[in-house]
């Protein structure tokens, strides 16, 4: 927006008044306030402590405190995500975050537990994971991913990509296990085909099958609501 431009006679007319000073109060001075140092190394046992006992049991009642920890992690990634993708909060809709079990360092191993809220529901916990975070744009998907070691808050190998609605040109959904005879897993995936002949894999799902915990259906809720975003903005950009 351009500046209105002020005339002479009216720069003229104007009257400045100086702000008056309050001369400073004698008597004590203040002390400053003293800001408390967090020592991160010291935050970062604990929380590796604490993490390491939550996973000890397979099983067990879930914990806000651990689901607050959780979602702190979320927010730096989204924060990761907006910085390496030029983005605005305003330039998209609500992020989706997806989240599967895979090890931060290679050759490790992740930890997985039965979380039990209070309203009997259960949900497969794992203590690291591959994220990747969905941004909804008018006209193009922003994606971003990247492995959490959710035992000290650790975040890297970062990727952040997008691509336009209409430049898709083919998707594909499969549902698969990893052995046909004792299955141990069951894995979603969704691949995005693009006109220049990239192809943009999202992996929805890598559950792990035990016995106390199945899933409510063939796919999940939170699974649908990826897959019918994802092709309902595909298909609505091709109609002209």
């Amino acid at each position: 927006m351009k500046e209105k431009k002020v005339k002479k006679s009216d720069l003229e007319a104007e009257t400045l008044v100086e702000p008056e000073v309050e001369a400073p109060k004698k008597g004590k001075k203040e002390k400053p306030v003293k800001v408390k140092k967090v020592n991160v190394a010291k935050e970062n046992k604990k929380r590796e402590k604490f993490t390491s006992k939550y996973f000890k049991k397979f099983s067990g009642r879930s914990q806000d405190s651990y689901a607050d920890m959780l979602q702190a992690d979320y927010k730096v990634a989204i924060k990761r995500a907006e910085l390496m993708s030029s983005l605005q909060p305003g330039d998209y809709e609500s992020p989706i975050i997806i989240t599967v079990p895979d090890a931060y360092n290679q050759g490790g191993k992740d930890t997985y537990r039965l979380d039990k809220k209070p309203d009997g529901s259960q949900t497969l916990l794992y203590d690291q994971a591959l994220v990747t975070i969905l941004f909804f744009g008018a006209d193009s998907l922003f994606y971003y991913q990247a492995n959490i070691d959710h035992r000290n808050g650790h975040i890297g190998f970062d990727v952040a990509g997008e691509f336009n609605y209409f430049d898709v040109v083919h998707m594909e959904t499969s549902l698969k296990y990893d052995h046909p005879d004792r299955p141990k897993y069951i894995t979603l995936d969704l691949e995005v085909g693009l006109a220049d002949g990239v192809i943009v894999p999202f992996h929805l799902r890598n559950h792990r099958i035990h016995e106390d915990y199945e899933l409510p259906g063939l796919i999940t809720e939170h699974e649908q609501i990826v897959l019918d975003t994802i092709k309902n903005k595909v298909r609505t950009s091709r109609i002209i």
